[in-house]
């Protein structure tokens, strides 16, 4: 166990070494400047960070609302206000705390504490509505991928291969994703999985979490309305991101081309590779946007961590002055 504790540090610290070696970095090859990072600040611009944040209070409203569909599959009642309060206090410890304590695992925790019945259900919905926002995003990077190879640009000549590879996992991932939700209509194959699931985990936490999962799988209406929402959480979220090119001093591809790569920036960013990838995804940004000819990538994606950050930081006060989280 101590071992165990030990390696658990050592990674965390090569973690914590990566960030600031990678900044460093940045800021040597000049992908980020002091004077890019200070333009933010600067009294003219409040009004591009008030709209960015604007769209991302937005997909975060969108998230909610894809929440509360989701709990509606397990008849889990809960205010449309209560929910938000949950998924901007998850924000929170995704983005001023990454790394210690996940927004999932505070959102299920509290959600948990609500039930009265199957346990543990709620927290299979959580894991399920990560999940659909995962799928959406490798939709909108295939798509990115594909327009960004319609282009047929010559910067990009030397990525063909892994572009159309990129493509080709994405389509096959959501192949047996529409394969699971064709097996699970059949009620015979439900007992069958729900049997087996009992044997291993004997209708304990666990298992209410797959049972979570299959009472979605059961409204497939709701499971439909909640993708066609993560594919607007991750459209708007882009956005809000694409706003924030105004604030850059440098002429930019078209807005098609940005929100393209951007994507594709989004979309590797789920590889965790250091706390809250601080550096790692303005480093993906600088490479992917510099393969289309822009400088402005690692600017940009900085620029919208602070954004979400600041839009972020006041629930963390409401976190600790939450008393009764069902009001």
């Amino acid at each position: 166990m101590r071992k165990k504790r030990i390696w658990k540090f050592v990674i965390v610290l090569a973690k914590i070494a990566l960030a600031v070696f990678v900044i460093y970095y940045l800021f040597k090859s000049e992908w980020l400047t002091k004077d890019a990072f200070t333009r933010l600040f600067r009294v003219e611009h409040i009004l591009f960070i008030l709209l960015s944040g604007s769209f991302y209070l937005i997909t975060q409203i969108l998230c909610t609302s894809r929440l509360v569909l989701l709990l509606r599959a397990i008849h889990f009642p809960l205010r449309f206000f209560r929910i938000f309060k949950l998924v901007m206090i998850g924000n929170f410890f995704n983005t001023i705390i990454p790394g210690m304590i996940g927004g999932d695992f505070i959102k299920s925790l509290y959600l948990m504490k609500g039930e009265e019945g199957k346990r543990g259900q709620s927290a299979g919905i959580v894991i399920m509505d990560r999940a659909l926002g995962f799928l959406a995003l490798l939709w909108i990077g295939g798509v990115s991928l594909i327009y960004l190879l319609w282009q047929k640009s010559k910067v990009l000549n030397s990525f063909h291969n892994e572009m159309y590879i990129a493509i080709g996992a994405i389509g096959c991932i959501s192949i047996f994703f529409g394969v699971l939700i064709i097996f699970s209509r059949n009620e015979r194959a439900r007992r069958k999985i729900a049997s087996v699931f009992t044997a291993f985990f004997r209708k304990g936490i666990l298992y209410n979490m797959l049972d979570g999962f299959g009472a979605l799988m059961k409204h497939r209406l709701i499971l439909g309305y909640s993708l066609l929402v993560s594919v607007l959480i991750q459209i708007f979220s882009l956005a809000g991101l694409l706003i924030l090119a105004n604030l850059v001093s440098e002429t930019l591809p078209d807005m098609i081309t940005l929100a393209g790569v951007s994507a594709i920036v989004v979309l590797v960013n789920i590889i965790p590779v250091t706390p809250g990838n601080l550096g790692w995804t303005e480093l993906i940004a600088a490479l992917c946007w510099s393969a289309v000819g822009s400088n402005a990538g690692a600017t940009i994606f900085l620029n919208w961590r602070i954004v979400t950050v600041m839009f972020s930081l006041p629930w963390g006060l409401v976190f600790l002055s939450m008393t009764d989280w069902r009001k």
